[in-house]
This record gives C-alpha cells, sequence and structure tokens, in this order.
C-alpha cells in the first residue's frame, strides 16, 4: 500500500477518523491501521514533508495503538511493517 504525504499529512489522515455518511457518524481506518490490520507493506512516499512530531509518534505505535474512537487495540499481523520514501 503506498499512501503520499504532504507538509499537512497528520495523524487523523494515516490512522483514520470519523466522518459522516448522510445521517450517520462513520470511523474510516487510515492506511496505517489498514496496513497493520492486514499485515501489509505501508509506503509513505514524500515522508520527508511530515513533521518530526508526526514521525515519532507514527514510530511509537508501531508495536500496536489504541484507537479512542472504535475503543479498539490495533496490532500489527505478520508482514507488516512501515518504508520511509
Amino acid at each position: 500500500m503506498v499512501h503520499t504525504c504532504n507538509a499537512q499529512t497528520d495523524l487523523d489522515e494515516l490512522i483514520g477518523s470519523e466522518q459522516w455518511e448522510g445521517s450517520r457518524l462513520l470511523f474510516r481506518y487510515g492506511p496505517l491501521v489498514q496496513a497493520m490490520r492486514g499485515g501489509e507493506e505501508l509506503v509513505l512516499e514524500n515522508s520527508a514533508a511530515l513533521s518530526a512530531l508526526t514521525l515519532v509518534k507514527v514510530r511509537a505505535m508501531l508495536k500496536a495503538l489504541f484507537l479512542d474512537d472504535t475503543a479498539e487495540t490495533i496490532e500489527p499481523r505478520a508482514g507488516f511493517r512501515l518504508t520511509l520514501r
């Protein structure tokens, strides 16, 4: 899976966020969570555009992360890896 980053890319974009679909509020998983759950490689293209704080937070979540919005813990499946380009 490939995700292209820019200076505005934040954790909500990478992890996911709640979004309205009609009259329902749904959680849409971002590429980081999708790759972790699927045991896939996530390539972050243009990762140099990410803020240092965002990079530190992403690296801290690579073992497991808790999503407040869905009350679930996401642990990476075998095969998951993150590549910064």
